[in-house]
């Protein structure tokens, strides 16, 4: 016995995958491009100069210039010249997490 499947079902389900992946993709923020000098401080104190590429509510994504021991997990303090809280009088640190460190950028998230 031979059960042939109806072309229509299979191109239902192609699209129903196509859709779901595209969701998956979406981004939770909106993101600008932005680029602005930055100061990541590890928890060894060291403290690492670059610069945004672009930010959102849920973190900045950072040109990696690949002097740093920063990895995926890694807790940071985070100074963003120019935005988010600043004060004339006082450096604002923002706590942040490392989510991901690529060849040519370092993606952190707020916590």
């Amino acid at each position: 016995m031979r059960i042939e499947q109806d072309k229509s079902d299979k191109s239902k389900v192609k699209r129903k995958h196509e859709s779901l992946q595209s969701q998956a993709d979406a981004r939770r923020f909106y993101r600008v491009s932005i680029h602005l000098p930055i100061a990541i401080r590890q928890q060894n104190s060291n403290v690492l100069i670059s610069e945004s590429l672009d930010i959102s509510e849920g973190g900045v994504l950072v040109k990696n210039i690949g002097e740093h021991e920063l990895k995926k997990g890694d807790l940071v303090k985070v100074h963003i010249e120019g935005i988010l809280g600043e004060d004339q009088d006082q450096m604002v640190l923002h706590p942040m997490r490392v989510i991901r460190v690529e060849e040519d950028t370092i993606a952190l998230e707020f916590t």
